[in-house]
């Protein structure tokens, strides 16, 4: 019975002491938060199921759990309330207390330890409990939380719709510059050879030749007729003559004008040219509206992904103390202590049974 009351009884009322006249009380603040999606007018473009992505997101309520429980949030509280000098308050009894001088590394796990972040696995809401050792200290840290985490979220779901909408606009800057040099050298080349459709001059160009041929054909059967009945002096025999040389030199001139020479160019070669001034405005001009339309679609993609911390109850301020559970652990070492004293005795005594 002796051995008994030093191992397990004695062990047990010090344990009861302890949290029962000498642990400082704990006070826990406990506040829930999810991340929501925005979630624009729909339009035609949106279906339905872009609206069902604007669901509360498990990685998202992850990112918002590790972000509470980073190092970052630990210096932010401690530059703004001081963590540390709250933890090592002599007021809290010398086992619960945080030495004023612990390191970065214990003060983070001392800090983790009175951090609870829970993430439903259904809801994905975010539960944030907070320990210390006043209840109006507890709220104000897990107000900053809060508050802080929202900073963070907003900041992180802007600077990617920022850099987003900053890439598209780049593109549209581009296409825009591509556009106005394209309609540039289209006027420069109308300029250039006064002509403000190469295919329209080149049609016209075809019908006067056609018109001139024309003349031709009649002015060579009225020449024919006259040499059959007169002299090649007569008069009339020299004027169809003549009629018929000038045509053939205006038809000459037509298609050297049409079809250019070596020291001018045609109407053929500036079509050519003109063709590919117009495909390349045509082209620009297609990926111009191209890019308009995807910044159009950005802009509504991004302000449908835009996220934000949503706050499902406000850090409360605890009335009643969480710490210490005396019963909890009072009954938790009793326990403890009689499966090590009842394990301990079946050794020793298997160990007297193989000796004798």
């Amino acid at each position: 019975m002796l051995r008994y009351a030093l191992l397990v009884v004695l062990p047990t009322l010090a344990v009861l002491a302890y949290n029962g006249l000498i642990a400082s009380e704990g006070y826990v603040s406990r506040a829930h938060v999810m991340i929501e999606h925005d979630t624009p007018v729909p339009t035609p473009e949106l279906a339905i199921g872009d609206l069902l992505g604007s669901a509360p997101s498990k990685v998202d309520a992850l990112i918002v759990k590790t972000f509470m429980e980073s190092r970052a949030m630990l210096e932010y509280l401690e530059q703004e309330l001081g963590v540390r000098a709250h933890f090592s308050s002599e007021q809290i009894d010398w086992w619960s207390r945080l030495p004023a001088d612990a390191s970065r590394e214990r003060l983070l796990k001392y800090f983790l330890d009175h951090l609870e972040v829970t993430v439903d696995q259904e809801s994905f809401v975010v539960e944030v409990a907070f320990t210390a050792y006043d209840p109006g200290f507890a709220q104000k840290v897990a107000d900053m939380l809060v508050a802080r985490s929202e900073t963070f979220v907003n900041d992180v779901s802007h600077h990617l719709a920022r850099e987003q909408l900053a890439f598209i606009e780049g593109e549209v800057e581009r296409a825009q510059q591509k556009l106005k040099k394209a309609s540039r050298d289209m006027v420069e080349l109308q300029r250039k050879y006064e002509v403000f459709s190469p295919e329209k001059e080149s049609e016209s160009a075809g019908m006067v030749i056609g018109g001139l041929m024309q003349q031709l054909a009649q002015q060579q059967a009225t020449l024919k007729a006259l040499e059959s009945y007169m002299n090649p002096g007569a008069q009339q025999v020299v004027e169809a003559q003549r009629k018929i040389a000038a045509l053939k030199k205006q038809i000459a001139e037509q298609r050297a004008e049409l079809v250019g020479s070596d020291d001018e160019e045609g109407l053929n070669e500036l079509m050519l040219n003109y063709q590919d001034a117009e495909v390349n405005l045509n082209v620009a001009t297609e990926v111009y509206k191209s890019a308009i339309g995807t910044l159009e679609m950005t802009r509504l993609e991004t302000a449908r992904k835009a996220k934000y911390l949503v706050s499902l109850s406000a850090p409360s301020l605890a009335e009643e103390a969480y710490h210490p559970r005396i019963a909890y652990w009072t009954l938790t070492v009793f326990v403890f202590l009689n499966l090590a004293y009842f394990v301990l005795g079946l050794i020793i005594a298997t160990i007297q049974d193989h000796r004798e």
